[in-house]
């Protein structure tokens, strides 16, 4: 049999096609795939399957060359371990990374242009593209499962195919937590870090258990922009049982969430230092909700949390 070799975006990552035969070549060498612009601080995911297919009736085969990337956007890549010769998925993850830290803005209408590059198609087959994604994932969006493209083993291929780098996060990490974003709305370890990377609003709360009382947890908040408040979200295992915060006020509502108001709006950068009593004594890792409130009453989250 003969094997077509795919690339990505100007040979970057490979991909590996199977052909049942060994006809005669077609010309065409791209297939294109178009994914949403995000918008500023944001993340488009995009889970991609190409099948070779045999070809019924007369087609021409078309190729188009990939405009150049807006400023500020990076396209990442990974490619799933194939099952089958005629068929390869992987997952594209487009990011915008904001010049300054930014609320979420206005989505972008534009669609980004990738090639997916590979050898000549055989005479007699076809590639067929199909493709699924979450545009803006930082925002509400519709859920979407990375884990039908691929498997985290297969993140260490990662690749950058285009665009510049982010700042203090890795490509797999980036694209780990761009999946995990992807799927809801639900917290996770490492959201505080792709929401700094893209200059997003952000925050990371930590928590350390009280050295004189086993029910007290310490815990510090800092955020990437200005806040005027805060809140922790308390999991269906614990209830909130009294809270203390020496840099304003903090009080527990019904629904088991304590809110921290300041004295006056913390710049960003600020430590934030409060302590919470639960019921029973803290869990060795605390599955909080955290949110940060800024100036004009918008909430931005859910945060990131760690410990105790």
């Amino acid at each position: 049999m003969r094997r077509a070799a795919l690339l990505v975006l100007a040979l970057a990552v490979p991909l590996v096609l199977a052909a049942p035969t060994a006809a005669r070549k077609r010309g065409n060498t791209i297939t294109v795939v178009r994914v949403k612009e995000p918008a500023r601080a944001n993340v488009t995911v995009a889970g991609f399957e190409l099948d070779l297919v045999r070809v019924r009736g007369k087609k021409t085969a078309r190729a188009s060359v990939a405009s150049s990337l807006p400023k500020g956007v990076s396209v990442f890549a990974v490619l799933g371990k194939q099952k089958r010769s005629d068929r390869v998925r992987g997952v594209l993850v487009a990011v915008n990374r904001a010049p300054a830290v930014t609320a979420a803005a206005k989505a972008h209408r534009r669609r980004l242009r990738i090639n997916l590059r590979h050898a000549a198609v055989p005479r007699g087959y076809t590639l067929k593209l199909k493709l699924h994604e979450a545009d803006n994932v930082l925002n509400p969006h519709r859920g979407f499962h990375c884990s039908s493209y691929f498997k985290s083993g297969d993140l260490a291929g990662a690749l950058k195919l285009g665009g510049p780098r982010l700042p203090n996060i890795t490509t797999g990490s980036l694209i780990q937590f761009a999946c995990a974003s992807a799927v809801g709305r639900t917290a996770y370890p490492g959201e505080g870090e792709l929401r700094a990377a893209v200059n997003a609003r952000s925050g990371a709360l930590a928590f350390v258990r009280s050295p004189q009382f086993p029910n007290v947890v310490n815990g510090t908040a800092s955020f990437n922009y200005p806040v005027k408040s805060f809140a922790v979200q308390a999991d269906k295992g614990h209830q909130l049982t009294a809270c203390s915060f020496a840099g304003g006020t903090c009080a527990i509502s019904a629904s088991n969430q304590a809110l921290f108001t300041l004295a006056a709006p913390a710049a960003a950068g600020s430590g934030l230092q409060f302590a919470l009593a639960t019921s029973p004594d803290p869990a060795a890792a605390l599955p909080f909700r955290f949110f940060g409130i800024d100036s004009a009453g918008k909430r931005a989250g859910p945060l990131a949390t760690s410990g105790p």
